[in-house]
Formats: structure tokens, C-alpha cells, sequence
């Protein structure tokens, strides 16, 4: 169809006038100045305006990733046809966040956020603090703050190996968000020390008062070798939740999102008195090898409503290599965490196994392990839940705001009764998954 002359003087018009006045501005614009000192404006990763003097600053950053699944098996038991192969796609956050320093002594933070899981297909600010820098030895840290517990869960959510985290995080509470608490840390060229008490949601028991549970949380990394990016890194962690008498639970996704969101419970505590954790840390890198571990331990006390002992001890571990070509991974010496690669374009290459085991009594054992279908059962209540998972992937850094991710997974639950049925289809114990992600960072 063709266009109206008419139409197309106007267009033409118009064009002429928008350059026009983007020149005119341009050669007219005011001149920006300051009260204070001299204002530096970076808009590398984000816009951040600060000054000389570093006593304020200003940044705005953000994040999207897009993901896309397909999986089968025991994750897939919700599904219209439990345990056929599935697609979804999601997205899996969305974040735009504000933070900096004014009177060179304090900082501050604030981040809007969607997350597909965490805040109910909804968006939240889930970020808001205070830092207090002001004694020189320790930083005080005042709100909702991200967590420094564990090697990858201080890694960001940007810049972790696989898509999503080893599953063991799954089982812990250390790696958790308050709800609002304080932080007191301390760093050092090559290494960090922090302590916390924190709101996590929980309650003391209705014998005890109306008052919020706090529980601690502490971490200390150390780097004892570190030559540029070449790096032994050794971290251990401890948590307790003190629950006061609440519910305590042991619950994983296997690593795999969906929009069903299936959870597998191997533990449920109403009455828990004791909930403490604790997870050693081991990771290097050599020019562009890395490799790392992690071990943990959970331990929850607890009784039914009856009485009757309701114990779940929890451990497990994974172990990962990888190696990038084209750089190498960035690493935070202070915080005990890595960081994005040393160069754009390059690829990335890793293979994870994990391995958890949970031990419950079977007071603690639900009737249905699966929250959204009924059908998945303990084999046998007395006997242990072993979980493993082997995972490889692929990253590409084409940028240094974009990442290119794919990832598989295949896992295996033992304890699981396949003897049942849901549906016209037999219960499944394993499966595989396929994740990619497209993230933009800014």
C-alpha cells in the first residue's frame, strides 16, 4: 500500500524539526554545576554520578533474565501428563535497584524486584539499608540486605556458574534474605568477617509471647593465596534459626523452576525447638581453571503434636569444575565471592555433581512429599531420602551487561515409592531438564 504524499512531507517535516531541535539544545544547553565537589558521571554498567571526594554517590543498575525450560520425570509430576516432557518459559527476575553513599560515611540501597518464586508472581522491594562505615574497623549494616553465606550464594545471581545455585541452598536457611535485621562485618585485603542477627518471618511460640524469633548468622572467608586472579579461597559458615517452637522444613526444587513451581518436602517439622546449619567452603582458580566445593550439615529438633520425636538431619555436598576460554572469573577478595569474567566474549564452560542426603524420623516425613500433587510417597518412612543431581553447562559473556546461559540436569531421588500411580501414569523417581537464560545486566 502506498503512502500519501502529504503524509510523507510531514514525516519528513517532523524529522527535520526533532534534528533541529536536538542541535539547537545542544548548542544552547545550560551549564551544570555543583555546590560541593567536582561530580564524576559513569555510566559504565549503570548510570552512577559521584563526587571527587568520593563522600556521595549515585548509582542505578538493573537486571532481566528470561528463562526457558524443559523437563520430564519426578519434577513434572503436576503437570496435565504427570511426568511428560514440559516447556515453559518465564520470567525468572526482574530487579531495578538505587544505591551509593552520602557523607562518606554512610551507604545506602533499595531494589524493586521481580522474582518468579519469591514474591508470589509479584513485584516487591525486597532491598532497603542502611551502612554505617564511620568506625573504620567494622560496617553496620541496618534492614533487608542480601546475605553473604556460602561461596555461591555470596556470588551474585549474575555471575553464579549454572543457572541456579547447587540445590543444597535449597535445604538451608543461612542463605536466606532477613526479614530485617543487623549486620556487623569486617574485611581485609584477602579476607572478611561478618556476624548477624536477623528477622526471618518466624514468631516465638504462643507460650512464650507475641514477640519476633531472631536467629544469627556467621561467616568468616579467607583467601591464604591470591596472585591477581590465580586464588585458594576457604570459607566456613554457621547458622541457627532458633526457631522457638515454629515449623521447620526441608524442601528442594532439584534446581529446576517451572511455572507449577513443583517442591519436594522431605521434611516437615510443626514443633521445632532447634534448627542450626553449618557449610565449609574450598574453591581455586588457576588461569582460567576453577574448581570449588561446599559441604553442610543441618540439624532440626523437634516433636509432633503428639509428642513423638520429629528429628531430620541433613547433609551433603557438590563439586564443580570449569573453564573459560577467552578469560577468566573476577574475584572479590573482601566479601569471599566471584565475579563477572575478566573479559567480554568470553565462554565458559562447567560440570557440577551434588549429592544431599536427608535422615528424618518419620514424624517428620509428610504424607505427600510433592506440595502440588498428591500421589508422590516415602517408600519406606523409616528409611533415608538421597537426592543427586549432575549438572554441565555453557555461559557466554558476549558483553559485559550480557549473558548467554544452557544448562542440563539430570537427578535421581532414592526413597521414592514407584509402585503408585497418578493418573494413567506409573510415579517417577528421576528426570532431566534443559534451562537456558538470556540475562541483560545494567
Amino acid at each position: 500500500m502506498s503512502v500519501p504524499k502529504s503524509r510523507f512531507i510531514v514525516r519528513k517535516h517532523f524529522v527535520a524539526s526533532a534534528l533541529a531541535l536536538a542541535v539547537s539544545a545542544q548548542a544552547f544547553a545550560g551549564t551544570v554545576t555543583t555546590d560541593g565537589a567536582d561530580v564524576v558521571i559513569n555510566t559504565k554498567g549503570g548510570l552512577q554520578v559521584a563526587t571527587v571526594d568520593k563522600a556521595f554517590s549515585f548509582r542505578v543498575g538493573g537486571k532481566l533474565q528470561f528463562d526457558a525450560v524443559s523437563f520430564d520425570g519426578l519434577q513434572a509430576a503436576s503437570q496435565n501428563q504427570p511426568f511428560d516432557e514440559t516447556f515453559n518459559t518465564f520470567v525468572r527476575r526482574g530487579e531495578l535497584s538505587v544505591e551509593g553513599n552520602a557523607y562518606k560515611d554512610y551507604g545506602y540501597g533499595l531494589r524493586l524486584a521481580y522474582d518468579d518464586s519469591s514474591v508470589g508472581d509479584g513485584t516487591a522491594v525486597d532491598r532497603f539499608f542502611i551502612i554505617y562505615s564511620g568506625l573504620h574497623f567494622v560496617d553496620v549494616t541496618v534492614g533487608r540486605y542480601g546475605v553473604d553465606y556460602g561461596l555461591e550464594n555470596t556470588t551474585s545471581n549474575s555471575w553464579i556458574t549454572g543457572i541456579e545455585r547447587p540445590f543444597m541452598y535449597e535445604f538451608l536457611n543461612g542463605d536466606e534474605d532477613t526479614k530485617f535485621g543487623v549486620r556487623v562485618a569486617h574485611f581485609g585485603d584477602n579476607y572478611g568477617l561478618t556476624a548477624q542477627l536477623g528477622h526471618y518471618d518466624t514468631y516465638e511460640s504462643a507460650d512464650s509471647g507475641n514477640d519476633e524469633a531472631f536467629g544469627y548468622t556467621l561467616r568468616a572467608n579467607w583467601a591464604p593465596y591470591l596472585n591477581g586472579t590465580d586464588v585458594v579461597h576457604l570459607g566456613a559458615n554457621f547458622h541457627s534459626s532458633n526457631p522457638d517452637d515454629d515449623r521447620a522444613r526441608a524442601r528442594t526444587r532439584l534446581g529446576i523452576r517451572s511455572d507449577n513451581d513443583d517442591r519436594l518436602v522431605f521434611a516437615d517439622s510443626a514443633i521445632a525447638d532447634k534448627d542450626t546449619e553449618w557449610v565449609l567452603e574450598v574453591g581455586t582458580q588457576l588461569g582460567a581453571f576453577r574448581a570449588q566445593a561446599e559441604y553442610f550439615q543441618r540439624n532440626i529438633k523437634s516433636d509432633t503434636a503428639a509428642g513423638e520425636s520429629a528429628d531430620s538431619d541433613l547433609s551433603g555436598y557438590y563439586g564443580q569444575v570449569s573453564y573459560m576460554f577467552g578469560g577468566v572469573r573476577k574475584y572479590k577478595a573482601a566479601a569471599g565471592a566471584w565475579d563477572k569474567p575478566s573479559e567480554a566474549g568470553a565462554i565458559e564452560i562447567f560440570a557440577r555433581y551434588e549429592k544431599n542426603t536427608v535422615d528424618s524420623d518419620a514424624g517428620a516425613i509428610p504424607g505427600q512429599l510433592n506440595d502440588q500433587v498428591a500421589g508422590i510417597v516415602a517408600a519406606d518412612v523409616n528409611d533415608e531420602f538421597d537426592i543427586n543431581a549432575f549438572v554441565v553447562g555453557v555461559n557466554y559473556f558476549p558483553t559485559p551487561a550480557l549473558r548467554l546461559s544452557l544448562d542440563y540436569t539430570d537427578y535421581e531421588v532414592d526413597n521414592i515409592n514407584t509402585n503408585l500411580m497418578i493418573g494413567d501414569a506409573g510415579v517417577q523417581d528421576d528426570g532431566k531438564a534443559i534451562t537456558g537464560r538470556l540475562q541483560f545486566v545494567f
